[in-house]
C-alpha cells in the first residue's frame, strides 16, 4: 500500500483562477480545488460535464477551498468550472487503469475442465 501523502499545490490561486492539488487522479483519489475572485460570501459551485462535483462558500475576500469529488470513473480530460459571480476554469486528467493478470490461466483451466467433464459424459 502506497503511503506517499498526495501531492499539493503550493501556488496559491490569484484573482480568476481556480487551482487543483494536482494534475492527474485515479478514481477515488482526492482532489482539492482552490479559487480565488469570486463575490464575497457567494455560493460556488463546481461541475464538470454538467454534474455538480463540489461546492463551497467563498469567503470575504471571495477565496474558497473545497474537495472535488466525481461520481463516475471516465478516463481522460476533466474541465471542472467553479460558478462563484465569476465563472473560474481548471482541468483534471483521470486516468483509470485494468488489471487482467491472472484470470486469463484460470479461464483456461475452467474451460479445460468443462471440456474434460463434458467427454467424461458423453463416452459414459
Amino acid at each position: 500500500m502506497d503511503t506517499t501523502p498526495p501531492p499539493t499545490s503550493t501556488v496559491p490561486p490569484s484573482d480568476g483562477d481556480l487551482v487543483l492539488d494536482r494534475p492527474t487522479i485515479n478514481p477515488g483519489d482526492p482532489l482539492s480545488a482552490a479559487g480565488r475572485g469570486c463575490t464575497p460570501n457567494s455560493p460556488v459551485t463546481l461541475t464538470s460535464k454538467g454534474v455538480r462535483v463540489g461546492t463551497a462558500v467563498a469567503d470575504a475576500d471571495g477565496a474558497f477551498v473545497t474537495p472535488v469529488e466525481f461520481t463516475r470513473a471516465e478516463p481522460g480530460r476533466h474541465t471542472i468550472t467553479a460558478s462563484c459571480g465569476v465563472v473560474l476554469t481548471g482541468a483534471v486528467d483521470q486516468v483509470v487503469t485494468s488489471s487482467t493478470g491472472g484470470q486469463n490461466g484460470t479461464l483456461v483451466v475452467l474451460v479445460f475442465f468443462v471440456l474434460a467433464g463434458a467427454a467424461v459424459i458423453r463416452f459414459s
